[in-house]
């Protein structure tokens, strides 16, 4: 597994987390979900010792490097974005960030998950991003004064939060209503495999093996492996360490990875790499005739 090497950095005591390609053709900023951090998008390395390489998260990040994107992540103030505590200071950080590295002439993209979503779809009024991903979230467009020039945007969501799909598509047709472009890419739930955990750095395919047999064995998967619950309402954990799945010690180190890719086998609220494809495409797709360098 490739190791994604980061660059943590705090300014003005916020975070910031960052990796630049050879030759980059854009910028990809990252918000995360609320109680998400920066550090989440790239491996524990001699750069970044906070970090910790969520297995969605670095996967989005390694699909933005190995397409030529510049990515940097910032950690929001609180649990979650705040829009009067952290729109200022984060877009001053992420334009002294580009200037600091000499991208000005690149085209600037911006991902926002779950509450991170709310905050790069206000914060495009202001900054002028080329194309905009929200993801699990339908953005705050309530009482904002949508002009044509708004970001082309698309929502990446996940269908069996239907009162948020519905919402989605509130949110698409008011866009769509304004002149801007917008479309919606629904993610759906999947099986949980034995080799689902192997997208965990550093997991190896025995414990990831023994991982999905403890959960096969209880009420937590059905007779096809998928989830029977949400992830966050169900004690997987104890069924893990009553079957000594591993041990305890390693439990706690990879719980949040495994909370992670269970949520998305749920598919009802989580960040999701699923459509990485469909997500670059459209950043590709939007960036200005003269930085586009399509695959």
């Amino acid at each position: 597994m490739t190791i994604l090497s980061g660059n943590l950095e705090y300014i003005q005591s916020t975070q910031i987390v960052w990796q630049i390609p050879s030759s980059p053709k854009a910028i990809l900023f990252i918000a995360h979900g609320c109680y998400g951090r920066a550090t989440f998008f790239w491996d524990k390395s001699e750069n970044c010792a906070e970090c910790v390489g969520l297995p969605e998260e670095r996967t989005i990040v390694f699909h933005a490097i190995t397409k030529g994107y510049a990515v940097i992540a910032i950690s929001s103030t609180r649990e979650c974005w705040g829009l009067k505590a952290d729109k200022k200071e984060v877009l001053n950080i992420l334009s002294s960030w580009i200037m600091k590295e000499g991208l000005q002439s690149l085209p600037v993209v911006a991902l926002g998950s779950s509450s991170g979503g709310f905050f790069v779809s206000s914060s495009a009024e202001e900054y002028k991003f080329s194309s905009l991903v929200i993801m699990v979230s339908e953005g705050k467009f309530k009482g904002m004064q949508v002009k044509p020039d708004y970001p082309p945007t698309l929502f990446v969501h996940m269908a069996k939060d239907k009162r948020r799909a519905s919402l989605i598509k509130d949110a698409v047709s008011l866009l769509e209503s304004k002149g801007v472009e917008a479309a919606e890419v629904k993610c759906y739930q999947i099986p949980v495999t034995p080799q689902l955990f192997i997208r965990i750095p550093g997991m190896d395919v025995k414990t990831s093996y023994r991982i999905y047999y403890a959960l096969r064995g209880s009420s937590i998967l059905d007779r096809n492996s998928i989830m029977t619950k949400d992830g966050r309402s169900i004690d997987w954990m104890r069924h893990l360490k009553v079957r000594n799945a591993m041990p305890e010690a390693e439990l706690r180190k990879w719980e949040r990875h495994l909370q992670e890719l269970l949520n998305v086998a749920y598919g009802y609220h989580e960040m999701t790499s699923s459509q990485a494809n469909e997500i670059f495409e459209w950043f590709n797709r939007h960036l200005p005739l003269d930085e586009t360098m399509l695959e």
